[in-house]
């Protein structure tokens, strides 16, 4: 090898033997990435070039890495561009899932100081990026509320190569994206630090998801499984023949928590399966027991207290029903629990997906109705609530899950000769082709299908109603207070994902050409995508004079939307979306006042979303006015429960206050419809009371006391126009202060916006730090100004017959300044002269030769060599000006030459002339006053600079240094010593 021939060559020099030492260790990791990167099914768990920082991380026996990622580079947080993103895939079948960080400083240069650990904040979500303010600055208006939302998971932590972990217990099956960065802080208390006098280091953050898995039992539709459920967990060893009768076995003493499956199973052999289905009656249910593997592959038998189905539901069904029959009754078992979730373990007590408490003292079938999601696995969980008293219990059922078939739900008994629509059955009448507008039941409601046009950008595309054979598509759709109409729509898994989806409504036809989306024929931050009304306040819409929909009989309209993943909520009086046994907040409400309603999901989830909109009408005697008189009365009865809340509860804070308005009729009479829904809102949060139940249905129960709702039957109907779009940033921009760009991280593409002018925010209209014009001004007057001060400095030179050295001067203080009046003007006050790159390499280039020139003149050397080392300095500079302007050794070199020539040059004529040299009023007086002016501009200029105060201590470097040319630059009076 190379290191075996370099032991028979002594006659190399040491530099030679250690650079090919240093060479061959860089191909011995190359070689060694070349190795792992031709792996093919473990690439991701053996990255070798980790193993000498991150080691092995130590799992458990029934956990399994699944994916481990290359470290990730993080940047420092200033906008949603400097993220770093991070891909994981969880797998059917995982019942747990614990996520893994590391992240540690890795130094530039091996010559540098170990770096300070930095602040790192991690945030993860399911099926998108999550949707983050690390500012603490409120989203826009109109944004999808995050409590309808994936759940973010955040961690903090520092880069000192300590793990750092996530448990999620159920996980959504799919997509899970983190973004990590290095922890945001106020910029303007950042100091600006001359590059290279702080050790520099990448902050690497290094990943890994391993799981607990289970395995579940498929199930068919119509299919009826029978099994035991008991009430403990044995273990059985896998060459042990398992007796037919395992109630006996299940009486056991021991006993111990069932494990989850890890990913690595194998399939029981055919001898083992019959050992569970020998000596047993057909007409009883088979005993089966569940199975879990170790790392060692052995395989353990454990008895039946959850077992876990599996089965998937087909296209167009939306309810299901799981019909429970217990064989035998058992009066002390505890309570059953049934648990249903799409795509993912089904976790008791967790917030999604359906629950269901049952007893298993009867043997009559039991009946569990339940929604389900189209074209979607979903898990079902049977077994026993509760077990405090330690006993062992053991009961046979019979399960069987039958899909149902959706059917329209009338809120009102209407002919059967009715249409679901009046448009829709005018078509469909005289003609036996199928109509494409004729809407499609689904949970009770009227379904209409979309039709999806995507355009050529990233994150560009939109819905609208699906044209008929002559390729109408219709302007309007009609809404009628019977029926609950809706529409569901796809969203890619991750070319959808990076963009903001839009959905906007409204009452008034003349909003059609507003809410539709363009074609697009231009860069999207130039606009052309969606109105701005989309992103504006909706009362700001102006509507032509012209037809608008107007309620008949003096009826009030109202339209109630909601906007789910996954799951088509109910609109429900006033304002509320019953999701299964969930009551929300709708998504929009939309009436003849607020004539047009938005709604932005920046980074919407992947998968099936549904939009589902009631209309709810109300006479003359039940106006809004009355509502809130209803709404008033409630809150003041109840007006106790708001003692008990605290964060993070809205009305904790303003609680004395909201008290006291409830104990004063006027004050109460005059609280505006804001106020009076944001308390109703509390009294019924789970946030802030664990009785917000009972206090949901008490309000329902109030309201329908109060007054009699009037739905409109032949009169009681609306047209409404739509859009369902997608676009980058929010609708294509980024507000006055701001452009949208697309960035890519970890091979993901995402749409941010990157603001100007000190706005902020994701939508750059958050101006709390912008500068006021007088600062701006100030600013740039102190920058540009300051450069004046050069002009002694360059009269002092051409008087004493410095002409290159004055030129010099003069076109550092012109760059300078033009510079500054290019840069620090914020477009306010700016003025360029030329491209601003251009004048800051004139401005750093000029500074840095005319501390050259001046270190050549104090040195005094013979004229014939002044001009070969202005060129030698002035080519030297514009390379490393040019090579990298802020680095250290652009300014170390000319000083640290100009120094050691300023030695040689006095020394020898010290030593020729045997005189001191320069003269003494020189040595004394103008050397220490001029280098304690750069010294004081060097600490300034490295040390004390941050973006607050750039404009003062930045000005200061300006003037120290044009001060000190005037001591340092030699005079033949002071320079020379006398004779």
């Amino acid at each position: 090898t190379m290191i075996q021939i370099l032991t028979h060559r002594p006659n190399c020099s040491p530099l030679v033997v250690f650079m090919l030492l240093l060479i061959d260790h860089r191909l011995i990791i190359v070689g060694s990435s070349f190795q792992v990167l031709q792996g093919t099914s473990d690439k991701y768990l053996n990255y070798e070039p980790m193993q000498g920082k991150v080691e092995d991380l130590k799992l458990p026996e029934d956990r399994e890495v699944v994916v481990r990622l290359p470290s990730n580079s993080l940047l420092k947080y200033t906008s949603y561009k400097d993220v770093s993103i991070l891909h994981f895939n969880v797998l059917q079948g995982t019942r747990t899932a614990y996520f893994t960080f590391k992240a540690y400083e890795d130094p530039k240069s091996a010559f540098q100081r170990k770096c300070k650990p930095k602040d790192v904040t991690l945030h993860l979500k399911a099926s998108s990026y999550p949707v983050i303010s690390p500012e603490n600055i409120t989203f826009p208006k109109n944004f999808f509320s995050s409590d309808q939302r994936f759940k973010v998971y955040d961690l903090q932590f520092l880069s000192d190569e300590q793990q750092q972990h996530i448990t999620i217990e159920a996980p959504h099956i799919g997509n899970w994206f983190a973004v990590a960065f290095v922890s945001w802080s106020d910029p303007n208390n950042d100091r600006i630090e001359q590059q290279g006098l702080a050790a520099s280091c990448d902050t690497l953050l290094f990943a890994e998801m391993s799981v607990s898995r289970f395995r579940p039992i498929i199930l068919n539709s119509d299919q009826e499984h029978q099994a035991n459920l008991t009430s403990n967990v044995l273990p059985v060893n896998k060459t042990r023949k398992v007796d037919a009768n395992l109630k006996e076995v299940a009486g056991g003493n021991t006993s111990r928590p069932l494990r989850s499956l890890p990913p690595k199973q194998q399939k029981l052999k055919q001898p083992e399966l019959n050992n569970f289905t020998d000596n047993t009656d057909q007409r009883k249910p088979a005993l089966i027991q569940n199975s879990t593997e170790n790392h060692n592959g052995t395989i353990t038998h454990t008895a039946n207290n959850e077992i876990i189905y599996r089965f998937y539901v087909p296209d167009e069904i939306g309810d299901a029903a799981a019909r429970i029959a217990f064989n035998e009754i058992c009066d002390e078992c505890p309570e059953v629990g049934f648990h249903v979730r799409a795509n993912g373990y089904p976790l008791r007590g967790g917030d999604q997906g359906h629950g269901t408490i049952i007893r298993a003292n009867q043997t009559d079938e039991i009946s569990i109705p339940f929604g389900v999601q189209p074209n979607t696995w979903h898990y079902a969980a049977l077994g026993f609530a509760t077990n405090d008293s330690g006993a062992n219990f053991s009961v046979s059922y019979t399960l069987q899950i039958d899909y149902i078939a959706s059917k329209i739900v009338s809120r009102k008994p209407r002919d059967d000769n009715d249409s679901f629509n009046s448009s829709a059955s005018s078509n469909t009448s005289s003609s036996s082709i199928p109509n494409a507008w004729t809407p499609t039941p689904f949970r009770g409601m009227n379904f209409y299908s979309l039709l999806r046009q995507t355009y050529r950008e990233f994150f560009m595309f939109d819905y609208d109603l699906r044209p008929d054979v002559n390729g109408t598509v219709p302007a309007t759709l009609n809404l009628t207070a019977q029926t609950h109409s809706g529409f569901a729509f796809d969203v890619g898994e991750v070319y959808d994902i990076g963009g903001t989806l839009t959905f906007a409504l409204s009452m008034q036809e003349e909003h059609r050409a507003s809410l539709k989306m363009a074609p697009p024929t231009q860069p999207p931050d130039l606009g052309g995508i969606l109105a701005e009304r989309l992103i504006g306040d909706p009362k700001e819409a102006v509507v032509p004079m012209g037809k608008t929909s107007v309620a008949s009989g003096n009826q009030s309209m109202q339209i109630v939307v909601c906007m789910q993943l996954g799951e088509p909520g109910e609109p429900t009086w006033p304002d509320k979306c019953l999701y299964g046994q969930k009551l929300k907040q709708a998504s929009i409400i939309v009436n003849q006042t607020e004539s047009m309603g938005v709604i932005h999901v920046p980074f919407p989830e992947s998968g099936q979303w549904y939009v589902t909109m009631g209309l709810f009408c109300h006479g003359a005697e039940t106006a809004r006015v009355t509502i809130m008189e209803s709404v008033k009365e409630f809150i003041r009865k109840h007006q106790d429960m708001l003692e008990d809340m605290r964060p993070p509860c809205d009305c904790a804070a303003g609680f004395p206050r909201i008290s006291a308005c409830l104990k004063d009729l006027d004050c109460l009479a005059a609280m505006n419809e804001t106020e009076t829904l944001k308390i109703k809102e509390c009294i019924m949060d789970s946030k802030c009371t664990t009785e917000y139940r009972q206090m949901t249905r008490l309000f329902e129960e109030h309201h329908k006391a109060a007054m009699e709702q009037h739905v409109g039957t032949d009169n009681c109907n609306t047209s409404v126009v739509f859009t369902v779009s997608s676009s980058p940033c929010v609708a294509g921009r980024c507000g006055r202060f701001g452009r949208c760009y697309h960035y890519m991280s970890g091979g993901f593409v995402f749409s941010t916006c990157v603001c100007s002018k000190g706005y902020r925010g994701w939508d750059c209209t958050e101006d709390t730090q912008v500068p006021t014009s007088m600062s701006i001004l100030l600013a740039t007057l102190l920058l540009t100004l300051s450069n004046l001060l050069f002009f002694p400095s360059i009269y002092m030179a051409v008087k004493r017959r410095y002409y290159t050295e004055g030129v010099i001067y003069f076109f550092a203080m012109f760059f300078s300044i033009f510079y500054h009046a290019c840069d620090a003007g914020e477009d306010e006050y700016s003025f360029c002269l030329v491209k601003i790159g251009v004048l800051q390499f004139c401005d750093f280039y000029c500074g840095l030769l005319s501390i050259w020139v001046t270190l050549v003149a104090m040195a005094h050397v013979r004229s014939d060599f002044v001009s070969l080392l202005h060129m030698f300095g002035a080519i030297l500079l514009a390379f490393g000006t040019e090579l990298n302007k802020q680095s250290l050794w652009v300014f170390l070199a000319p000083a640290l030459t100009g120094i050691c020539l300023i030695s040689t040059s006095w020394g020898l004529r010290c030593a020729k002339s045997r005189k001191l040299f320069p003269s003494r009023r020189y040595l004394s007086v103008w050397l220490p006053f001029g280098l304690t002016l750069v010294v004081a501009g060097l600490v300034c200029y490295a040390f004390l600079q941050t973006k607050q105060n750039y404009h003062i201590v930045h000005s200061i470097w300006h003037m120290v240094m044009a001060l000190s040319i005037l001591c340092l630059l030699p005079s033949r009076k002071t320079f020379l010593p006398k004779c």
